[in-house]
C-alpha cells in the first residue's frame, strides 16, 4: 500500500510540489503563530520567571507588572520581620531615555536590584556578573536589543534621564514585552534614574526559610497595609494575563494559528479528494481484484502523511526565517523540540483527518463500477 500511495503521487510531481508548499505555508503559518504566542507569554513573565524568591509583594490594586505602584516605605522590613521569611529584597521598575549625543534618544526599561545580591538582577551573562553593576551609574545592556542602543557594549558610557551612566555587564536574550531594551542597575542607580526616594521601591521578593510554603505566610504578608502577595507562578501568571487577554494580543495569535490549522485542513482535504476522485477507477480496480477497504484506506491515509511530514520540515524552516528576520525586534517564536515534534505530530493528525473525505468517496466505488462505460 505505501508503495502504491506514493506512485499515485509521483504520477503527477508538479500537483505534489504545489500541494506541498500550500500546507506547509499553512502549517508554517500556525507553527510561527503559536510560538510568537509563547514567546509573548514568556516576555511577558520574564522578569518574575528568572528571580528567584518565592513571594512577591506589591502595591494594593496592582494590575501590571511593568507599570507598578511604589511600596509603602516600611514594607520592606516588615516582610523581612514575618514569620517564615528567610530573606526579602527589593526590586524596582523605571522607564527612562537613554539619551544620545546627536539629541534623539531610545526608552529602556531600568529594572533595579540589591546588586550586592543576585536576586532580580540579570542572568544569560555574555559578560560580567551581577555583582559588576554594584557601583554608581553602572548598568548592564542585552546583546538582542542593543541595536536600539547603537551597539553599546562594555565601557561604553552615556546619559538615561540626564544620569551618567556606564556598561559594565552585557546579557545575552533578555527581552521586554514591548520591545523596549532591559537596562539592569543598583536600586541606587535606578532611583536615580527614577528620581525616587533613598527608600522607595515597586517591589518586594522574599525567600522562604525550610518548612514554609507560600500559602503559610501570604495570608500574614497581604494583611500589611496598603499590599498584595503572591507566589512567583501567581504573579508571573497575572503579567501574562495582562499582556495577552486584558490587551487582546493572545486572543489575536491564538486566532491566527487557528486560522493555519483550518487553511491546512482545507488544502490538505482539497488536494488529496482531488487526488482521489482522479484515481477513482485505479481504486475500483483495487477492489475489484481483492483489495479491501482497510487496505484502500490505509493507501490514502499514507499519501496523507507523504504530504504531512516533509511540510512539517518545510514549516520548521519557514519558523527559522521568521526568527532570523524578527531577531532584535523585541519578539521572538519560542519554540523548543517537544514543541516542533508535537506540532509534527498534529500536522500529520490534521493531513489524516483530511483525508477523510477522501476515504468516503472511495467507500462508495463498487467493484463493477471499473467496468461500466
Amino acid at each position: 500500500m505505501f508503495s502504491l500511495a506514493l506512485r499515485l503521487i509521483a504520477h503527477k510531481p508538479l500537483r505534489y510540489l504545489v500541494a506541498l508548499f500550500g500546507i506547509s505555508v499553512a502549517a508554517g503559518l500556525a507553527l510561527i503563530q503559536f510560538g510568537l504566542y509563547r514567546g509573548f507569554r514568556e516576555n511577558a513573565s520574564v522578569l518574575v520567571d528568572h528571580t528567584d524568591g518565592d513571594v512577591w509583594i506589591c502595591a494594593q490594586y496592582h494590575r501590571n507588572f511593568d507599570f507598578p505602584r511604589l511600596l509603602g516605605r516600611q514594607v520592606l522590613e516588615k516582610t523581612r520581620a514575618a514569620p517564615g521569611i528567610a530573606w526579602a529584597y527589593p526590586m524596582l521598575i523605571v522607564f527612562a531615555q537613554w539619551q544620545f549625543e546627536d539629541g534623539r534618544s531610545q526608552t529602556v526599561q531600568v529594572v533595579g536590584y540589591d546588586a550586592s545580591q543576585r536576586v532580580g538582577g540579570p542572568w544569560a551573562m555574555d559578560f560580567g556578573t551581577p555583582e559588576d553593576l554594584n557601583g554608581p551609574g553602572f548598568v548592564s545592556v542585552d546583546t538582542v536589543s542593543n541595536r536600539k542602543l547603537r551597539n553599546a557594549t562594555t565601557g561604553t558610557v552615556g546619559e538615561i534621564n540626564g544620569i551618567r551612566v556606564e556598561v559594565r555587564a552585557v546579557t545575552s536574550g533578555i527581552r521586554s514585552f514591548q520591545g523596549n531594551p532591559i537596562v539592569f542597575a543598583s536600586m541606587e542607580t535606578a532611583r536615580a534614574i527614577g528620581r525616587l526616594g533613598a527608600d522607595e521601591i515597586h517591589y518586594v521578593i522574599a525567600g522562604l526559610s525550610p518548612g514554609f510554603v507560600p500559602q503559610d505566610v501570604l495570608p500574614q504578608l497581604s494583611s500589611l497595609d496598603y499590599v498584595e502577595a503572591y507566589s512567583k507562578s501567581e504573579f508571573g501568571l497575572m503579567a501574562q494575563r495582562y499582556w495577552l487577554e486584558s490587551t487582546g494580543a493572545g486572543t489575536a495569535l491564538a486566532f491566527a494559528a487557528l486560522m493555519g490549522l483550518i487553511v491546512g485542513v482545507v488544502v490538505a482535504g482539497q488536494v488529496l479528494y482531488t487526488s482521489t476522485i482522479e484515481h477513482l477507477k485505479e481504486w475500483g480496480t483495487l477492489k475489484a481484484i481483492g483489495a479491501t477497504n482497510g487496505q484502500v484506506t490505509t493507501a490514502i491515509v499514507l499519501q496523507a502523511v507523504s504530504w504531512a511530514l516533509p511540510a512539517h520540515v518545510v514549516a520548521g524552516g519557514l519558523l527559522w526565517v521568521a526568527m532570523q528576520l524578527i531577531e532584535g525586534k523585541g519578539i521572538h517564536p519560542s519554540v523548543d523540540l517537544p514543541t516542533y515534534l508535537f506540532a509534527g505530530v498534529l500536522t500529520v493528525c490534521v493531513c489524516v483527518l483530511a483525508s477523510m473525505l477522501s476515504v468516503m468517496r472511495v467507500m462508495k466505488v463498487e467493484p463493477a463500477d471499473v467496468f461500466k462505460g
